[in-house]
């Protein structure tokens, strides 16, 4: 009797053991999307993965080095080496008379001055808007039949280059690209970011008419690498190291004439005039062709050419070139 009467106390007693066993094998109420461990569900233990940082942008990069000119035109370079000295299809005679007519433009001032024609000269050119006075670009014209083919540095006149309007609108076309490509590549807070050019931007379009540009030049490109670019916010700032370079040649299979239409409109006067200073008939018809058999005969030579001028730049973002804060910091000498 004593065992049934503490029946009911040791049922009790086993009641809140097994009650108290159990509640050791629960856990807290899962919250939704959340692991025991209190990471988002889906999430793996370590450092959570970053995406890399953008490098490239239009024909900008951050991490593309500097091009060379033998870079830019290795192709031109075998091409040129190929065709040099390979035989002119024109006859002695007329060769002779184009390498006159080349050599009066590279030695104008030479010949004006030992033939003292100046007033005349001035006077005719006056009257028609036409000359031969090919000022800077006569150099690069005397560095092609001087025949020696060694890169040729017009830094010194880029100042002059860029008065030309095309030329001018070139630049700020390509200085105006790397700046947008800044604004994609440099975050807020960024400085001594370094963006380079990976291929040049190719312009077509001097002409003839625009006087010594177009014989310095001709189609040309350009590039636009940017050091030391710092932002702060929307305002940035970089240097920039403009550069136009060219592979100085003449197409061989332009036929349009350089002079006809000017000359249609010119007396003799000014022919026979030509003709006493470099005992030359004519300058009718006178093309790119001509220019280019002198290469082929060996009398002239191709070869690579540069200039470059460097800025300081400071601009808002959405900002051109040309509506930038801008400080020339010189030429030099650098391909």
């Amino acid at each position: 009797m004593k065992i049934l009467n503490k029946l009911p106390a040791i049922l009790l007693v086993l009641c809140m053991i097994c009650a108290a066993l159990a509640g050791c094998n629960n856990t807290k109420p899962s919250t939704p999307g959340v692991t025991p461990g209190g990471k988002p569900a889906g999430t793996t233990q370590g450092t959570p993965e970053t995406e890399p940082p953008v490098t490239e942008y239009g024909l900008y990069s951050t991490q593309a080095p500097v091009l060379t000119l033998e870079q830019l035109f290795e192709q031109d370079i075998a091409d040129s080496n190929a065709s040099f000295n390979t035989g002119s299809s024109y006859s002695e005679e007329k060769l002779t008379n184009v390498f006159k007519i080349t050599d009066y433009i590279a030695n104008y001032e030479k010949y004006v001055a030992e033939y003292e024609v100046q007033d005349q000269l001035d006077q005719i050119y006056a009257e028609t808007g036409f000359t031969l006075d090919m000022d800077f670009a006569a150099d690069m014209m005397k560095h092609y039949i001087d025949a020696t083919g060694e890169t040729y540095d017009f830094t010194a006149t880029m100042p002059d280059l860029l008065k030309s309007a095309k030329v001018s609108g070139a630049q700020s076309t390509c200085i105006s690209a790397a700046m947008l490509a800044a604004e994609n590549l440099v975050k807020d807070g960024q400085s001594g970011i370094t963006i380079n050019q990976t291929t040049y931007m190719k312009f077509t379009s001097l002409k003839p008419s625009d006087g010594p540009a177009y014989y310095a030049l001709g189609n040309f490109f350009t590039i636009a690498d940017l050091s030391d670019v710092q932002r702060n916010g929307d305002t940035l700032s970089a240097t920039v190291n403009f550069r136009i370079v060219d592979f100085y040649d003449w197409s061989p299979h332009d036929q349009s004439p350089l002079f006809t239409n000017v000359l249609n409109k010119l007396d003799n006067t000014y022919r026979t005039l030509l003709g006493e200073m470099v005992d030359m008939p004519t300058l009718e018809g006178f093309c790119q062709a001509d220019l280019s058999q002198l290469h082929t005969q060996g009398w002239a030579q191709n070869y690579l050419s540069f200039g470059t001028i460097t800025y300081t730049i400071t601009w808002t973002a959405g900002q051109t070139f040309d509506q930038a804060t801008v400080l020339t910091v010189n030429s030099q000498s650098a391909q």
